[in-house]
């Protein structure tokens, strides 16, 4: 009799210990829940900072004076970012047709006023075309003006400038005849952000 008391003494010691055990781990494993739940909704897609039109220019490279743009159709795409979305931002409309490929090329810093870019496209496959456009602080277009152009279409017309505080020197190149032909016009920056042609000449 005896015996079979400290029996269940020692039958009912085990389930009590085993039951206290059990109810131990039922609190740390909601603890667990509970935290990956916050780290899944902490890295959700769609609270992720996204990238603007504007931050398109912090990432532009900036060149100083006096520059030399020869953009062309075997440097292009070496320089600046594809286009995504600034230009329509700023309703930049060009001239001209089946329009494509559109890069920013660099920034200038001529005045705290405006922005100074710099931006290229081509125009079907054979023509490229670069602009440096000013934009005034409510994201409206100031003025234009082409720094340089390229065609594969007869390889025979191109133009360069030169870049400065005070002017740009923009220089047409013709090879249509056996003796090359320089046109060069040259432009004042306003400090208003609009370019004024004061001088041309041929040579």
């Amino acid at each position: 009799m005896k015996d079979l008391f400290t029996l269940y003494l020692i039958t009912a010691f085990l389930f009590l210990a085993c039951g206290g055990k059990t109810e131990k781990k039922t609190p740390e494993t909601e603890s667990i829940t509970e935290d990956l739940g916050k780290d899944s909704i902490s890295t959700k897609p769609s609270e992720r900072p996204t990238t603007t039109e504007s931050d398109l220019l912090v990432t532009l490279p900036i060149r100083h004076f006096p520059i030399i743009d020869s953009t062309n159709f075997e440097n292009f795409e070496k320089t600046g970012i594809p286009d995504k979305g600034y230009l329509k931002r700023i309703n930049f409309n060009t001239e001209h047709i089946e329009t494509k490929n559109f890069r920013l090329n660099y920034k200038i810093p001529f005045s705290e006023n405006f922005t100074s870019v710099v931006v290229t496209y081509q125009s079907g496959d054979h023509e490229l075309f670069t602009y440096l456009i000013t934009v005034n602080k409510e994201n409206k277009v100031i003025d234009r003006l082409e720094v340089a152009y390229d065609e594969t279409a007869e390889s025979a017309f191109m133009k360069t400038s030169t870049i400065e505080k005070d002017k740009i020197v923009l220089t047409k190149i013709n090879w249509m005849s056996e003796e090359p032909i320089y046109e060069t016009q040259t432009y004042i920056w306003q400090a208003d952000g609009k370019f004024k042609m004061v001088q041309s000449g041929t040579k």
